[in-house]
């Protein structure tokens, strides 16, 4: 019997070990810190994983189990910096050392990207990588095209502040801690040509700058490495060399006299890339950089144009575009804006807030339109702002943070108390509406506005509770196995039914002699 016990608890422990087994094939390692993580090596990274099919799994931080990588948003930015960086959306964000309005988004590589419980990485260019959910798994694309709230610099990680990177297989340039672009510049005596991404198209010397920060592409494999030490045995705080072109020395503006042709709605090509980036570096553009002029052109070129006195036509005709590429070019004193008219990623970003405060009940579009306004003037009117439908960047800060007012829940008409002369019965109202009038209570204090489909946002649960549960699982198969292990051993089934019918009749002859 003892012999049978131990072999019991024995099969028992096996499959505890198993569980173990299972347990830890599952979730794996954490990867370790990454020495020395910096904001070209993040973006890097970022893009690797969306080259290598990185799938998303709530609660993994780049664990590969059959071959396939999961993470979740936060997970995928950790799996580089390791644990300098806090694991969480609300942790990265709470933690940042800088962060600003997304329209105040600098061109830096790496920066992370915020919205209420999740998270993601610019990579430059106006386009961002993000993991986002179980039916998306990573995506790359614009960073307008999400509704995105502010940018932070991910504690644990450095960024440039001058000299030169490479990323993505290009050279950047970064001077006063952003990479140029749409520009031409002597570095050292040569003289380079930035396009509007900052990349170079062209340079006098007919070569590229050296440096010793360079990050492989991401289609090779690489999650990208930190900086080293360049020849001067010094590294700058992003961890990259700053070469011999650092600081202010040795690096100068050269002007330009480009030909200029006008453009306008449904102009297309590089013209206009550089354009936009031009309108997006002086703050009168907030989206995605491309090849189109849409309707999101026209009205930041109109806003450069009532800047500064010209023709508001919201064509880009050669007169505003000499002004506009010049020095002399005013930065917008407005930056990041919003009022009725404009087409913006920060208008979709401005409505779905309206609709989580309970102003507007609707889908959300990139325009403000009448319904917009009746919403905003809602929020203002409580909020105790002045109500006339603009929303500058620090009335859109509050908006986006907890201080935000949310809109008064509506009252319920009182039910019609009818006279007991009246000569006939009024009609009855329904709670809600008004009488004589088909528009509820609700409909006239919130407003409607149809535009496209509002993106559910990512936020994080925590995990703990789906791991004691598959644990709980686990044992009880343990339990069954060890319980099915003993009935065999004793014979079976069968054996259990016999000795169950031998007892019964034991104890019904014991009770008849006694009755004898």
């Amino acid at each position: 019997m003892k012999k049978f016990f131990r072999k019991s608890v024995a099969a028992f422990v096996s499959a505890l070990v198993m569980l173990g087994s299972v347990f830890t094939a599952n979730v794996g390692t954490i990867t370790a810190d990454a020495a020395g993580a910096t904001g070209v090596g993040l973006a890097a990274h970022a893009l690797n994983c969306y080259y290598s099919g990185w799938q998303y799994k709530y609660g993994y931080a780049g664990q590969t189990i059959n071959g396939v990588t999961y993470s979740d948003c936060s997970g995928m930015i950790y799996a580089y910096v390791g644990s300098s960086t806090p694991r969480s959306s609300s942790g990265q964000i709470n933690g940042a050392s800088v962060s600003g309005s997304i329209s105040t988004l600098p061109r830096i590589h790496g920066l992370g990207l915020w919205m209420s419980g999740h998270v993601g990485v610019y990579v430059g260019g106006g386009m961002a990588v993000d993991c986002r959910s179980d039916a998306y798994d990573v995506v790359y694309e614009g960073v307008s095209e999400h509704r995105w709230v502010k940018w932070y610099k991910v504690p644990g990680v450095s960024y440039p502040t001058t000299g030169w990177v490479t990323f993505a297989g290009n050279k950047y340039y970064y001077e006063n801690g952003q990479y140029v672009a749409g520009v031409t510049k002597v570095i050292d005596g040569v003289t380079y040509t930035f396009a509007w991404d900052g990349r170079i198209t062209s340079s006098s010397s007919g070569s590229v700058p050296e440096d010793n920060a360079s990050v492989e592409t991401p289609s090779s494999g690489s999650a990208g490495s930190s900086g080293s030490t360049g020849s001067s045995g010094s590294t700058g705080s992003s961890g990259s060399t700053a070469g011999s072109g650092t600081g202010s020395t040795g690096s100068s503006s050269q002007s330009v006299a480009p030909t200029y042709t006008d453009l306008g709605l449904a102009s297309q090509g590089y013209a206009v890339k550089q354009l936009q980036q031009r309108l997006f570096d002086l703050g009168y553009y907030y989206d995605m950089v491309n090849d189109y002029y849409d309707a999101f052109i026209q009205d930041a070129v109109a806003a450069y144009q009532r800047a500064v006195g010209l023709e508001e036509t919201g064509e880009a005709d050669v007169a505003t575009q000499k002004s506009l590429f010049s020095s002399s070019a005013p930065a917008n004193a407005n930056k990041g804006q919003i009022y009725p008219g404009l087409h913006s990623g920060l208008v979709k970003q401005m409505q779905g807030r309206l609709v989580e405060l309970g102003y507007m009940n609707c889908e959300t579009s990139f325009f403000y339109g009448d319904a917009t306004k009746a919403a905003v003037l809602a929020y203002q009117e409580q909020a105790g702002l002045e109500a006339d439908g603009i929303m500058d960047a620090a009335d859109l800060e509050v908006l986006h943070s907890d201080a935000a007012v949310r809109a008064p829940e509506p009252e319920e008409e009182p039910e019609p108390v009818e006279s007991e002369d009246a000569s006939s019965k009024s009609v009855p109202e329904t709670k809600g509406v008004a009488v004589n009038s088909s528009v509820t209570v609700m409909e006239a204090i919130v407003p409607t506005v149809a535009a496209a489909e509002v993106e559910p946002q990512n936020v994080q649960q925590d995990a703990s509770g789906d791991v004691l549960f598959a644990f709980l699982i686990v044992l009880f198969c343990s339990g069954l196995t060890a319980g099915v292990f003993v009935i065999r051993k004793c014979g079976g089934f069968r054996y259990v039914a016999v000795t169950v019918a031998n007892k019964a009749k034991h104890f019904k002859e014991k009770g008849s002699h006694h009755a004898k």
